[in-house]
């Protein structure tokens, strides 16, 4: 039997068990960023997709400096997956006041407009979030809001704003008195021409004094 020592390797069979071992490693590397990359993969997959359906009204189309308004956000997922991470972004518009708002699920800031849904399934059906608002300047307004999820969205409709009126209540009450003046003088209402002929009578008692 012959023993073989450490002198009867040469350097060049050193060399070679040396690039063996190198060429190992670095394929177990690559197998194992492989093996990661796939797993990752599958887990994204697993995210599914889902149908968003958002939807953004107010409870009043017209009102008066003053007034209340309500904006009433919702949103639903109709499958076949869970929306994860989802989140809808609201802009009130200018001239309402934030009073208060309400939530059926997740959190809402009013700072940012942002209603954190989280993960939206079937099984919670409409989800809901009311934000009540007080007018303080005339003018049209116009809400806007967008959802969004981690998942892929089936539905391409993903923005949608309301738009409500608010009228200056001094001058409509003005324009309301003046036109009903102005139709009781062209109709020839009786009370409109008694009014008249006592302001007519008292003028020269009023001159006197």
């Amino acid at each position: 039997m012959s023993i073989i020592t450490a002198g009867d390797v040469d350097s060049n069979q050193t060399d070679v068990l040396k690039a063996d071992a190198s060429t190992s490693s670095t394929d177990d590397l690559q197998n194992v960023l492989s093996a990661s990359s796939q797993e990752n993969s599958t887990e994204n997959n697993t995210q599914g997709s889902a149908f968003l359906v958002l939807d953004n009204d107010a409870d009043k189309e017209n009102v008066h400096i003053g007034d209340y308004v309500t904006w009433i956000l919702k949103a639903q997922n109709f499958g076949p997956d869970i929306a994860k991470n989802t989140k809808i972004h609201n802009t009130l518009p200018e001239g309402l006041k934030y009073i208060r708002h309400t939530t059926t699920k997740g959190t809402f800031s009013p700072e940012t407009g942002i209603w954190d849904i989280g993960d939206l399934s079937m099984e919670d059906g409409s989800v809901r979030l009311l934000i009540t608002t007080k007018a303080i300047t005339a003018g049209e307004k116009v809400n806007k809001a967008y959802i969004t999820t981690d998942t892929a969205n089936l539905n391409n409709v993903t923005y949608e704003e309301e738009e409500m009126d608010v009228s200056d209540d001094t001058y409509t009450k003005s324009s309301k008195l003046e036109k009903s003046a102005k139709t009781m003088y062209e109709t020839g209402n009786p009370i409109f021409l008694i009014l008249a002929s006592l302001f007519i009578l008292f003028i020269p008692f009023f001159k006197k004094q």
